[in-house]
Parts: structure tokens; sequence; C-alpha cells
């Protein structure tokens, strides 16, 4: 009985920690870009799904943009990830291209938008889907755009050793500048630049093969990838809360 009662203290004590965050994010637009999903196994991407639904339920309000899996139909590949998430709770529509009135639709009727960047007139071009994440962020003004990737985050070199945690958009203006980062790393780069400068609030680059990698980068301290932010002052009230000693 004591094991049970301080596994429910520490649940608590979870979710307790998680109100200041889901306060400040509360409505707020939240892009995904799942490009991990050939990383994972069925069972890694339904818990993942599940974690996408939940912030639905908490009152975020989640885009999904995905790529295709090798061999797989674009357009099967899209319902088949939107039926994963019904299948966790909430409803989801699979959308095709940047549509953005389809898009304002399904989300104020709080269905979470599952988007292929095709649609039937360009089926058989490749679109890069983290290309559309940031259009379509960018387009909507969301609160985040996160790139779910098969890496830990935007590495300092090509190593792989260490990555940037935290990053101010000067900071990574300048990075930019003196081509520093690897190669693979600059294109996600400017992506995350460009979107901050459009107006995202935050870019997200995080590992998305970990277990509740959005929810430990969004509900926790310190997160677990690399944040692009417009500048240091710019900060949610938990997070000034939590410097001022508030929380």
């Amino acid at each position: 009985m004591d094991e049970f009662i301080k596994e429910v203290e520490e649940k608590a004590g979870i979710l307790i920690d998680a109100l200041p965050y889901i306060r400040d994010f509360h409505d707020k637009i939240i892009v995904i870009e799942y490009g991990c999903g050939e990383a994972l196994d069925g069972m890694k991407e339904r818990a993942l799904m599940k974690d996408i639904a939940l912030l639905r339920s908490i009152g975020l309000r989640p885009i999904v943009v995905h790529d295709t899996r090798m061999g797989m139909d674009k357009f099967r590949e899209n319902k088949r990830v939107a039926k994963l998430i019904e299948l966790c709770g909430r409803k989801a529509i699979g959308v095709c291209g940047i549509d953005l009135q389809t898009l304002n639709i399904t989300i104020e009727n709080e269905y979470i938008p599952v988007i292929v960047p095709n649609d039937i007139d360009n089926e058989n071009q490749y679109i890069d889907p983290r290309e559309t994440a940031k259009e379509v962020a960018s387009l909507l003004k969301a609160d985040k755009l996160i790139y779910l990737m098969p890496f830990t985050g935007i590495y300092k070199d090509e190593s792989q050793e260490e990555y940037y945690g935290q990053l101010s958009m000067e900071e990574l203006r300048e990075i930019l500048r003196r081509g520093q980062l690897p190669k693979d790393m600059r294109m996600l780069s400017d992506m995350c630049l460009e979107a901050t400068e459009r107006g995202v609030y935050r870019a997200h680059v995080i590992d998305g093969r970990m277990d509740h990698a959005l929810l430990l980068e969004l509900f926790s301290v310190n997160g677990i990838g690399t944040v692009i932010m417009r500048d240091k002052l710019h900060r949610y009230p938990h997070e000034i809360a939590r410097m001022q000693g508030e929380v």
C-alpha cells in the first residue's frame, strides 16, 4: 500500500508541475513535423500518437505534418496516421497540402489535422514535409513548430557528441554565418530560423525516438532537444515565475 501511495503522489506531483505549462499553452497551435516515422516500430508510433492526442485533450491545438514511408501510398498513409490518433480518443482528419481554410475549420471543430504535403495535382512530386510544416506554422502564426527527428537536436559538429540546448535567433544567425554547423544541420536550422522570423514563437528540434519526447520537451524545465526562440527576453509566464522563484 505504501508503494501504491508513493506512486500516486509522484504522478500527482508531475501533474501539478505541468499545470503552469498547460495554462500557458492553452489554445496555442503546435505544428508537429513527424519526421522520425521510419525509426519507430508500431508500438512506439502508437505511443507517440497517444501523446499527440493528449495534447489536444489538455487544450493545445496540435497539427501533424508527416512524411510517407518508403513504398507507401501518400494518401493511404495520411489516413493511417489520422486513424491512429482517432484510436487514441481524439478526432483527427487527413488534409492534403496547405489548405488554410480547411485547417482553420478543423482546428475550430477540435479535430487534429494530419497533413500530407502533396495534393492530387502533385502527388508524384517530392515535397519536403519539413518545409510544409514550416510554412503551415508561419502562416498560422503557431506558438511552436516542433521537428520530431531521428536524432537528439541540432548538433554542434560532425562528431554529434554535443548539441545546442537553447538558442536565440541572433545566436543561430551568427552560428550559420560562421558556417559552424554540420551540413545536414544547416537546412533544418534555416527552417527554424525562418519560422521564428515569420512569427512562430519557438521552434524545436527533438528526438522523436525517445519515449514521450513531446511531453518532456513541452512540460519539463530543461526540455530534451534544441529550442530556438526570438530572444532570451521572450519567456512564457511560467518561465518568468520560475526564474523569480515563485514556483
